[in-house]
């Protein structure tokens, strides 16, 4: 028998940002980060994402440190939970960016709260 742990590329880390998911032009929602890797990550949102998005390219929007939006990354939604969970696959082209874009912001906080 697989898990996921077994099949997992990259390591997760857990990290909770604040974060908004644009299904669509008219269609956003506002969640927070549970665990990033560089392929991909899990958020939690304030409400419940459709099966109907299962598949569907959307992007992601991560709260930079300032409180301004960065670029957004596009990503595939991969699993939608039944506790508001979603998990999201990066697109390969933008992957190292948001790993890079979201480390600084882990080694900047561990570095300014010592």
């Amino acid at each position: 028998l697989t898990t996921n742990s077994d099949r997992r590329v990259c390591e997760r880390i857990d990290h909770n940002r604040v974060v908004v998911l644009k299904l669509d032009k008219s269609h956003e929602v506002i969640g927070t980060t549970n665990d990033i890797s560089l392929g991909g990550v899990c958020i939690s949102t304030q409400e419940m994402i459709e099966q109907k998005w299962l598949g569907q390219s959307v992007n992601l929007l991560i709260n930079g440190e300032d409180g301004e939006l960065p670029p957004e990354f596009p990503c595939t939604i991969v699993r939608c939970g039944s506790d508001n969970t979603v998990c999201l696959q990066l697109d390969k082209d933008k992957a190292a960016q948001f790993g890079i874009m979201l480390t600084r912001g882990i080694f900047k906080r561990k570095v300014s709260a010592q």
